[in-house]
């Protein structure tokens, strides 16, 4: 994905980057990571070729990983680090350090990786494609090496069984890639141009034996490697290496110390390439064989890369890995790999691989879901959380244990704040706006990146026409020389694709799975990727992360993601045609069924969330009938009317321009009159909680602002109301506190269990 500033490669509907598009502002407050961290890291300063005198981490390295969703800039840090090591123009072009970068993503599509392939992985297709990026030479500090992974890897996919087409294209494709460069123009070379010549030939004249061809590659590159020995790794050394490792394994096995380990017999030369070709037999046995392989391989490119000219850690700066998307099969597998044998390294003989990563991750704003829970259920369970504004002068990461994830520095990348957005507003100084636009703004998006910055640019582009703009018509704007198009429809389409646009739309209504099914069995017979149409998209949500899975409550748990959906249903662009009332309608009697037939929280659940699609449909006087009937309930708990209220107040508005304008005067009192009229026989009560309510409601809308005198009147409301109620005088008397407070700072309106005397 790319615009201004923010690309993320990963989502669906990505375009390319251009050079404009890939900076990164200086709003968004990467600076400490791009411009501090990396350089101590790599030891070579971002704009100068000069080394760093200290370097942090001497002996050991984290893989640094940035977490965040879609469209929060992490590809663009991975775009403005390339061109500040590996630029393709400028004073230095081409790489300064050696350097490769990874899209776990595309490499994903790309790999022939299956059970129907037996000489292919994904930890093998991220170590071929290391080793062609991080060979090519680096001006100055000459080329990495990596005979033991090369192979290694010759011996993995050099077997290829006769009919498999697709193992006979893994094999061609990583032969060429591992024994490259080849001249520039000519197509690149076969595994059998390459590796055939060194095949015995059968006495009887046939073809030879395919069992035969892993030790004719390994043979091949090990007579490269004698003839250029002494420049490179010897054959005997490298032989030596696999039985020392495959020794020190064993030992581990047996429960031996690593030192443990006697010198491995000699091999004879005759007898080297078989040695090494026995890892082809080891990986096509599959499961736990091949996993045991890809240690090996992965050990051995760890290895690779302290041997040679860059091993002189002092001397050198570090090689420098980009890895997108780790979130992904390769990125897990690999990552997974990497950490075991950083955790089995020992002091002194350690990688000097500096790993950059980004995975997706979607932010834990539910109310019944922190972000140290998410952290838990994360697969680096010991990763070392950090803010990134507080890596710039020092991370204070260190190895504990021998715990694999204790090896991950986790980098969230925050929301921007409400200054930054002001600062992009500012962009063209001759242009003005309402004041509140800028936390309108922030509110609507939560300060997510991508999203901040399309808005801003829509905001000022209609400003720059001398058009005032409005907080109620920010998600109404045009796409700046989109032709008309909303900016809303671009992001989403960046953000979740156009695919299932009208399914997302309807789907963003419901409140959970089961929910979502009764919309999708009224309105929306097709299937999606093979599965019913609500399981179809709720597997596209989980696996951008947009929800967290089948529990998730609502069935889209990203607020900004909701809201945008919510309003292109809301303004008839999204649910192919189906009505706004007549989805909420559909919803709120499947949850007045739920809810008849459950008892206790759960019942008074589902029927909060009957009100709140009532609420929704534009059916007030409904909902606060049952809400005063509930508040005269001699049994009544005030802290669960409280809930019951908060949840109601936080539905959608109904379509029509004339809402923020009624709903702010109903709060205000400035309509009790014509409540009145509406409903004479209405008392105190019934007319405090209406003007609560749309309050509330007012308050709670992502593009309304909430002024002091409507704050003000949510806490006298609120106050008499605690004078009315015959037990929760209290809970009442301190939400009447509370609440108008939190309205007034943008926050969640606080529910204790203490207010009540309840610890």
């Amino acid at each position: 994905m790319t615009d201004h500033g923010v690309t993320d490669h990963g989502g669906p509907g990505g375009v390319p980057a251009t050079e404009s598009d890939g900076q990164i502002p200086e709003v968004y407050a990467r600076q400490p990571l791009l411009s501090q961290l990396v350089p101590r890291l790599i030891g070579l300063e971002r704009e100068r070729h000069r080394r760093r005198r200290r370097r942090e981490f001497a002996d050991d390295l984290p893989v640094v990983l940035l977490s965040g969703r879609h469209g929060t800039g992490k590809s663009a840090m991975l775009n403005d680090l390339q061109r500040a090591y590996a630029p393709d123009t400028g004073p230095w072009p081409g790489p300064r350090v050696p350097f490769a970068r990874i899209n776990c993503t595309d490499l994903e599509e790309r790999a022939r990786v299956g059970p129907e392939i037996a000489n292919n992985s994904y930890v093998v297709e991220m170590l071929v494609e290391l080793v062609r990026q991080l060979s090519l030479p680096v001006a100055g500090f000459g080329r990495l090496r990596f005979p033991r992974t090369t192979a290694g890897l010759l011996a993995v996919i050099s077997a290829r069984r006769p009919g498999i087409d697709d193992e006979l294209d893994v094999a061609d494709r990583h032969a060429a890639a591992l024994m490259g460069p080849w001249p520039a123009g000519e197509p690149p070379p076969t595994w059998d141009a390459l590796f055939r010549p060194a095949l015995p030939t059968p006495a009887d004249g046939g073809s030879p034996d395919p069992a035969e061809f892993p030790e004719a590659a390994v043979r091949t590159y090990l007579g490269r490697q004698y003839r250029r020995r002494t420049r490179r790794l010897g054959p005997r050394d490298l032989v030596s290496w696999y039985g020392s490792h495959r020794s020190e394994s064993d030992n581990r096995l047996r429960g031996m110390p690593p030192d443990a380990a006697t010198e491995p017999p000699r091999v004879p030369a005759a007898q080297r390439a078989r040695a090494v070709a026995r890892l082809c037999q080891e990986f096509h046995q599959g499961r736990g064989f091949r996993r045991g392989v890809e240690r090996m391989l992965m050990a051995a490119f760890l290895r690779d890369v302290r041997y040679g000219r860059l091993r002189r850690g002092n001397r050198a700066p570090r090689p420098l890995i980009l890895l997108d998307n780790v979130h992904t099969d390769p990125g897990r597998d690999f990552l997974e790999l990497l950490l075991e044998q950083r955790a089995l390294q020992e002091r002194g003989a350690r990688d000097p691989l500096v790993v950059l990563a980004t995975e997706l991750r979607g932010d834990a704003d539910d109310d019944d879901e922190t972000p140290e829970e998410e952290q838990e259920t994360a697969p680096y369970t010991r990763a070392t959380r950090q803010p990134l504004q507080e890596v710039g002068a020092r991370t204070r990461w260190s190895r504990r244990s021998a715990e694999p994830s204790e090896g991950v520095l986790l980098l969230p990348l925050p929301p921007l704040d409400t200054e930054h957005l002001e600062r992009m507003l500012r962009s063209d100084e001759r242009v003005t706006f309402d004041p509140y636009i800028a936390t309108a703004l922030h509110d609507l998006t939560r300060g997510h990146p991508m999203g901040a910055r399309r808005m801003c640019d829509a905001v000022v582009h209609k400003a720059r026409g001398e058009e005032w703009v409005a907080a109620e018509e920010l998600l109404d704007l045009d796409q700046p020389g989109g032709a008309g198009e909303s900016v809303i429809w671009r992001l989403l389409n960046t953000l979740v694709g156009g695919e299932n646009h009208d399914e997302l739309c309807l789907l963003s209504l419901a409140w959970d799975r089961e929910a979502a099914e009764q919309l999708a069995e009224r309105w929306v017979p097709r299937r999606i990727d093979d599965l019913a149409a609500a399981d179809g998209v709720a597997a596209q949500l989980e696996r951008e992360r947009w929800s967290r899975g089948p529990g998730s409550r609502p069935f889209i748990t990203d607020r900004f993601l909701r809201a945008l959906l919510v309003h292109q249903m809301r303004s008839g662009r999204g649910a192919g045609g189906v009505g706004w009332g007549d989805a909420h309608w559909l919803l709120a009697q499947h949850h007045r069924r739920r809810a008849e037939g459950r008892a206790g929280r759960s019942g008074r659940e589902e029927w909060a969330r009957f009100l709140w699609h009532r609420l929704a449909g534009g059916e007030t006087q409904e909902v606060v009938d049952r809400l005063h009937a509930e508040f005269g309930r001699s049994d009544g708990d005030a802290l669960e009317w409280l809930r019951a209220l908060r949840t109601v107040a936080h539905a959608p508005r109904p379509p029509g321009d004339l809402w923020f304008e009624q709903c702010q005067e109903v709060g205000k009192g400035r309509r009790d009159r014509l409540q009145v009229r509406a409903d004479p026989e209405a008392g105190l009560e019934k007319r405090a909680i209406y003007r609560l309510l749309h309050a509330l409601w007012y308050s709670a809308d992502e593009l309304a602002e909430a002024d002091r005198v409507l704050a003000d009147r949510i806490g006298q409301d609120l106050s008499f109301l605690s004078a009315q109620h015959l037990t929760g005088r209290a809970v009442l008397a301190q939400a009447a506190v509370r609440w108008p407070r939190a309205v007034r700072d943008g926050e969640d309106w606080p529910l204790e269990r203490s207010w009540g005397g309840v610890a």
